[in-house]
């Protein structure tokens, strides 16, 4: 294991990869549960994409890890996963099978992108600067769904948008969002998760004991997984030529979501500048290993539809 890993040459031990293992699945399980969230909104089935999104970043993690030595978790994308639902689904009326297909496709032409290097030509002439406002972007559009599926920012039609009604559903989400914002400064581990379990036991109450609809309903502790989706993705009606472009939409927010999430992540590490540049230099060189050429993140995104 040392030697695959190269534990010795990278200053770690066995104890802290498997420590901060878990500390990073404890940071993105949230994905779990907001990911399907999300696409239930297009009418997909909330178990089956939960099934679906366990399985795609638990192979895809083992496939980083494995192939490409880098500590990165792989998961579906906050931001993709919305514009299929609201621009995709809900704004151009098409249908889920047939988005699916689209997304396929565009992980077919993505793979032989990163064959044939085009892809590393990308990243390379991408400047740095726009890297780091697609993360930022990508961050403030993951708060503003959050933000209107609490209902807490409304649609306006003087402003686009507008503050919605002070109920307690929307109580709640602030109380949950002070609460993990508190923690997050903190640095307490874990904060987004035990923000989201302290919110879900605010949550309980309503719809029970005031308000009008249940927030949070009890289905047990455990259930077979849902395999309903698995090849549910239509091949051919997706690649009728009115379709092309939302497959090129979706092909087109890769080369700079990636990165830019990438680099996000190397900007939350505690080193100075000088170590903090060397650093930088050798992401960049395991990400063009991993990344630019044929990678786990190719797997993932090719096999992503086959289970949605």
């Amino acid at each position: 294991m040392n030697d695959y890993f190269k534990l010795n040459a990278n200053k770690t031990t066995v104890k802290t990869e498997l420590l901060a293992g878990v500390t990073t699945f404890l940071a993105a399980m949230y994905i779990i549960v907001v990911n399907p969230a999300i696409l239930a909104a297009a009418d997909l089935p909330f178990s089956g994409v939960l099934t679906a999104t366990v399985l795609v970043s638990a192979f895809s993690s083992i496939a980083m890890g494995l192939y490409a030595n880098n500590p990165i978790v792989l998961a579906p994308g906050m931001g993709i996963n919305a514009f299929f639902v609201y621009s995709v689904v809900l704004g151009m009326g098409v249908k889920w099978e047939t988005a699916l297909g689209a997304v396929f496709w565009s992980g077919i032409v993505f793979i032989l992108l990163s064959v044939f290097n085009v892809r590393t030509a990308i990243l390379n002439a991408i400047p740095k600067q726009l890297r780091y406002a697609v993360a930022s972007g990508i961050g403030l559009f993951i708060a503003t769904l959050g933000f209107i599926n609490a209902k807490f920012v409304v649609a306006n039609p003087m402003t686009v948008i507008g503050l919605g009604e002070m109920d307690v559903v929307t109580l709640t989400f602030l109380t949950g969002l002070a609460i993990t914002a508190v923690l997050a400064v903190l640095r307490v581990r874990g904060a987004l998760n035990i923000g989201i379990v302290v919110t879900t036991i605010l949550a309980i109450p309503i719809g029970r004991f005031w308000g009008d609809q249940a927030m949070v309903t009890w289905k047990g502790l455990s259930a077979p997984p849902d395999f309903s989706l698995l090849f549910k993705l239509d091949l051919i009606g997706s690649l009728k030529p009115a379709l092309w472009p939302v497959i090129f939409s979706f092909l087109f927010t890769d080369p700079f979501d990636h990165p830019g999430n990438h680099l996000g992540i190397l900007e939350l590490d505690g080193h100075q500048d000088a170590d903090r540049q060397s650093k930088r230099d050798q992401f960049h060189a395991d990400h063009h290993r991993s990344v630019g050429d044929f990678s786990a993140g190719d797997l993932k995104k090719f096999f992503d539809p086959l289970f949605e």
